[in-house]
């Protein structure tokens, strides 16, 4: 049986905090990533990315989660350390589609001038 969109988020999410890489078995093997900075295809550049920025993240207050047809939606507000030594709050919106019990897409949305200027990508 498909688990529903919430569902495979729930894992999803479990899976990246728990540090351990059970999250890669609801994300597909194709999953294109896309958001103001950086945009991947397929699991392994996905995995890398996450290696590379989870470690970064001091806090995150989800401030909204809904599920609508195919798409699992967020509104969250991610604390991430800098290498300026600073902590940067960023505001976004996640947009999951998942399909067959799998994450086939995440776009994310939010103000990456703070992340742009902190993380010398100007």
């Amino acid at each position: 049986m498909t688990k529903k969109p919430m569902e495979v988020f729930q894992a999803f999410g479990q899976g990246l905090m728990s540090g351990t890489n059970s999250w890669k078995s609801v994300v597909a093997d194709n999953i294109v990533f896309t958001g103001p900075v950086d945009q991947v295809t397929g699991l392994e550049a996905f995995a890398k990315l996450n290696e590379d920025f989870m470690p970064l993240v001091r806090g995150n207050d989800m401030k909204q989660v809904v599920e609508v047809g195919n798409f699992v939606i967020t509104q969250t507000v991610m604390d991430v350390a800098t290498p300026k030594g600073n902590i940067i709050k960023l505001d976004m919106s996640e947009w999951y589609e998942i399909i067959d019990g799998k994450i086939q897409n995440i776009k994310v949305y939010y103000n990456a001038e703070d992340y742009v200027k902190e993380f010398g990508l100007a």
